[in-house]
């Protein structure tokens, strides 16, 4: 095998579309290991995308990268504490347990406008259940040098990895380029972790919004569509499940 770089950051998102937590080490749950729910994710990162936002009225689930009104999501963050219950962040500082009794009025204060918390996944408890508005792969994979090689077109643009939602950052040690297009079809290993590659990331406007620290903009898409023909990143699915660290080595088959 091929060593290709090391593991810089590791993401969770437990509300779809919030900011997510950067954390030390996360779990990844392969397709035999997965049974739903809050406790018992599907396969991969496990707390991932448990819940999300909605509309009472429609019960359409949040989109910040198609409506405006949404792109205040991306100015909360969302997190899981010890127990596997999901809290919410505002840009006060404080943060919010998913069943706590004012959450549906926190959430619509801060939009300015009616929002519920619902779950994804039925687990018997008391929120709603929605079906996400896109089933997510498995895992996530962004690579340091296609991140630079965006910047490389425009050194203008604020770019971090929260712009894009990576579950795994990984620092590789090329020049620039989109390196993780030719990882597709190909056998990812990191730590006991195994994966395979299974297709590009297409971007959508998601890209573009702003977040606390970063400005709204709008050449970061277009940059993507030119440079990568709209992809950056890669999607993989759980071939052996595994915990992965910041700082482990990522090897790929040849």
């Amino acid at each position: 095998m091929h060593f290709v770089g090391r593991i810089a950051e590791l993401w969770r998102y437990p509300v779809s579309s919030l900011g997510g937590e950067r954390v030390d080490c996360l779990d990844i749950a392969g397709a035999d290991d997965a049974s739903g729910g809050l406790d018992h994710p599907t396969a991969g990162v496990a707390g991932n995308r448990a819940f999300l936002l909605f509309d009472p009225e429609t019960r359409e689930p949040a989109a910040p990268e198609s409506s405006p009104r949404w792109r205040k999501a991306l100015h909360l963050v969302s997190r899981l504490r010890p127990d596997g219950m999901a809290e919410i962040g505002f840009p006060d500082g404080a943060f919010l347990a998913a069943d706590a009794p004012d959450m549906d009025k926190r959430l619509s204060d801060h939009f300015g406008f009616s929002v519920g918390l619902a779950e994804t996944r039925g687990t018997g408890r008391s929120w709603p259940v929605i079906a996400p508005r896109y089933t997510a792969s498995p895992l996530h994979i962004l690579t340091t040098a296609s991140i630079d090689a965006i910047r490389a077109s425009d050194p203008a643009l604020a770019l971090d990895a929260r712009r894009f939602r990576p579950d795994l950052l990984i620092d590789t040690e090329t020049g620039p380029g989109f390196v993780e297009n030719d990882w597709i079809g190909r056998r990812v290993v990191i730590g006991t972790l195994e994966i395979r590659v299974s297709e590009g990331t297409k971007r959508c406007g998601m890209t573009l919004v702003s977040q606390p620290g970063l400005p709204e903009q709008p050449d970061v898409l277009r940059h993507i569509l030119r440079g990568n023909r709209r992809n950056l990143g890669v999607y993989a699915d759980i071939a052996a499940p595994g915990r992965v660290t910041v700082g482990d080595e990522v090897w790929i088959d040849p």
